[in-house]
């Protein structure tokens, strides 16, 4: 059973967006405003009923262990490729050396020293599908995020769209990264659906000891937007990221 995005419901132009009623649909916090709007408005508590009953019903059908399990078999099955990319500039502090090299392949996921950042996609009448690089996701498709290291620690996953415009897509809106468990297998909670800004649609997962306050990171990405390729610069941090291509 797969879970597909929600079509576009009639809310109004003063309803929150989508994104936030899929974080609310997963008990992530949200202003006490937002909240009000949403318990007030019949639009907006109908998607969000609609958002909790989907997402009950795909973890009954795909226990997030085993699902991601089996998407990891199927990757394991097929041809492998491997190529080097710098993932940094050259001037990057010798703390920060081993993420200069990351191997990005046809695993569906990116790499890094143990680490593994995975994200998959939900479309509209489709089974969820692990992503490779550069792989072609749609305004509407709805993403999920998966984050493995080997010690414990604090987790962020940024945006950067076609538009320029950056973003903390874990924990969702948030000013701090979040606590994650050494070897944690099983899927981020929540997920995001994509707007429609075109062009390449950059996810990166930033991974510390230490919790990081997203705000100067956000800030380093709206910079860089238009760039070939975007960087950041964290100290202690091992940084992970996907391109993919957002097609109308």
């Amino acid at each position: 059973m797969s879970h597909d995005p929600l079509s576009p419901s009639p809310r109004g132009p003063h309803c929150p967006p989508a994104t936030v009623l899929e974080a609310l649909s997963v008990g992530e916090a949200a202003p006490e405003a937002v909240r009000a709007h949403v318990e007030g408005c019949t639009d907006c508590r109908g998607q969000l009923a609609a958002l909790t009953s989907g997402r009950e019903a795909f973890l009954r059908a795909k226990p997030p262990e085993l699902f991601l399990r089996q998407l990891e078999r199927r990757a394991a099955a097929a041809p492998r490729k491997r190529w080097l990319r710098p993932l940094l500039a050259a001037c990057v502090p010798l703390v920060l050396l081993l993420l200069i090299v990351p191997r990005l392949g046809e695993e569906n996921g990116v790499r890094l020293k143990g680490d593994a950042f995975r994200v998959v996609v939900s479309r509209a009448g489709g089974a969820p599908e692990l992503l490779a690089p550069d792989a072609q996701v749609h305004p509407g498709d709805a993403l999920r995020f998966a984050y493995e290291a080997p010690e414990a620690g604090h987790l962020l996953v940024l945006e950067l769209d076609g538009r320029g415009a950056a973003s903390v897509f874990h924990p969702y809106g948030s000013a701090t990264s979040a606590p994650l468990a050494a070897g944690q297998r099983e899927f981020l909670p929540g997920s995001v659906v994509l707007d429609d800004a075109p062009g390449p649609e950059w996810l990166l997962a930033v991974f510390s000891p230490r919790p990081v306050e997203a705000a100067p990171l956000l800030e380093a990405l709206r910079a860089q937007a238009g760039r070939a390729e975007p960087s950041l610069s964290c100290e202690g941090c091992r940084v992970m990221m996907l391109r993919l291509q957002k097609r109308p």
